[in-house]
């Protein structure tokens, strides 16, 4: 899915964790493009970062985050990145599970990344800024960092500032099992 629509990028990241495999469902296709989402692929609705990048830039736009979950496709997104001359912001998320040198290679292309229950991401992880304890979010990079702080500005509850050794990961706070 492509869009400029904050909502629909915040709804469907929200509730649609961890979707690796997806189906045409018409009903779903039709809310997304009535919201101005754009289905890159409405017979088969595959996820398709690449293809989506590519749709993205040859639709003019210039600053894009795309999710990832492997390296191998986060090394395609950033030469298209290149090639385009665009601003990408690239997220690593759904993670649980991810071994230690996918976990490396990963970390090392991103922009932010998330802690999911992922034992390797938290021990690898040096950050520049971190958002949440239990499952955390981390800027790896000043525009990842930057990004964060632009989405904390539109939470209404109160919120901590703090300057610490990161990855701050209380025990108690911690999914079980860490894998």
């Amino acid at each position: 899915m492509i869009t400029d629509n904050p909502e629909l990028v915040q709804g469907m990241g929200a509730l649609m964790s961890g979707l690796i495999e997806t189906e045409p469902i018409p009903e779903i296709i039709s809310g997304i493009e009535s919201r101005g989402g754009i289905v890159l692929d409405k017979e088969k609705a595959s996820i398709d970062q690449v293809g989506g990048l590519r749709k993205a830039c040859a639709l003019g736009y210039k600053n894009i985050a795309v999710s990832v979950v492997s390296p191998e496709e986060a090394g395609k997104l950033r030469l298209i990145e290149k090639e385009n001359d665009i601003n990408l912001i690239l997220i690593g998320a759904h993670l649980t599970g991810i071994e230690c040198r996918e976990a490396g290679e990963l970390i090392n292309k991103m922009d932010i990344i998330t802690g999911c229950a992922s034992k390797t991401v938290r021990l690898k992880i040096h950050p520049l800024l971190q958002a949440g304890t239990s499952v955390p979010m981390f800027a790896l990079t000043q525009k990842g960092k930057e990004l964060i702080l632009e989405r904390a500005k539109e939470i209404d509850s109160p919120i901590l500032v703090s300057t610490a050794d990161l990855p701050l990961l209380p025990e108690h706070k911690q999914p079980r099992p860490l894998r």
